[in-house]
């Protein structure tokens, strides 16, 4: 059986209102707080995430010019080698050493 229903004039109606008013209060006031959380969440996320994406670009662009660096170094190697004028195996190495009779 169900309880009977406090009348409306009664202090325990009251009370009771006034209890279930503060709670609905509180409710809300957490559930805003709670979104505007999530919303300074998605604001650093997406300020972060910029950030990210310069630095993408940045070391993106970085990478592209050692390659071509690299590529022209190498290259540059390949045009100053000479294959040796009378054999197939590597040249010798210059001597360098001076001739003051040591």
């Amino acid at each position: 059986m169900k309880k009977p229903h406090a009348e409306k004039d009664s202090d325990e109606y009251r009370q009771r209102r006034e209890r279930n008013n503060l709670a609905v209060k509180k409710s809300r006031m957490r559930s805003k707080q709670k979104a505007m959380d999530t919303q300074q969440r998605v604001n650093e996320l997406k300020e972060e995430n910029e950030r990210l994406e310069a630095k993408i670009k940045l070391l993106s662009k970085e990478l592209s010019v050692l390659k071509d660096l690299f590529l022209e170094h190498a290259h540059n190697l390949a045009d100053n080698v000479h294959p040796p004028a009378g054999g197939d195996g590597p040249s010798p190495a210059p001597n360098n050493t001076s001739t003051n009779g040591q």
